[in-house]
């Protein structure tokens, strides 16, 4: 992820331009109760973070990205990190939500960012995965942006990314919703 330095700067545009945006969704699906501290793996220049922080006790931002990190605006409950989502510099039982929206294509080995994950939340901790419907239309073109820009991605299906969660947390919510889905899983006690 480090290859987003190059546009850190015009990344909120395009996410907006190509209405990526899908914080309402989202917000839905978590349904925070206001006491969550939540990590944000991949979460970039904190454009989800702005939304939904007000309803966390505390929002952490991961990025390999510094220059994403650098956008991130200043809130007290607000803690942008720079690391590997394959490497968590994290305690064990951290958090009470990850969420990984726009992210997963982006990580060469998801067993490990799975592993990570799990290991970091705590006990019925949840895990949102917002990505993008490897083989629709709008994805593809997606897909041909970001290998120019970035080279190799790593999409899957829905129904892969659901197989790959089911490994590590029981599925409480699956959303198709054409070009994107929702996939909200819970950890395994």
């Amino acid at each position: 992820m480090k290859k987003f330095d190059k546009i850190y700067k015009y990344y909120d545009g395009a996410i907006k331009f190509f209405n990526l945006n899908k914080k309402e969704e989202i917000k839905e699906a978590l349904k925070l109760k206001g006491d969550e501290i939540v990590l944000d793996v991949g979460g970039g220049t904190g454009r989800l973070a702005e939304f939904l922080s007000p309803e966390s006790k505390e929002y952490y931002i991961l990025d390999e990205s510094e220059g994403m990190l650098s956008r991130v605006k200043k809130a007290s409950n607000v803690f942008p990190v720079f690391g590997d989502a394959r490497n968590l510099e994290f305690e064990d039982l951290s958090f009470d939500i990850a969420i990984m929206s726009d992210t997963i294509h982006h990580i060469k080995n998801h067993e490990k960012l799975f592993e990570e994950i799990a290991r970091v939340l705590k006990p019925n901790g949840r895990l949102l995965i917002l990505d993008f419907e490897k083989y629709n239309f709008k994805t593809r073109i997606l897909r041909a942006c970001e290998f120019f820009l970035f080279g190799k991605t790593y999409f899957m299906t829905s129904d892969e990314a659901r197989s790959l969660t089911e490994k590590y947390f029981k599925i409480v919510d699956f959303i198709k919703k054409g070009y994107y889905y929702i996939i909200v899983g819970e950890k395994n006690v």
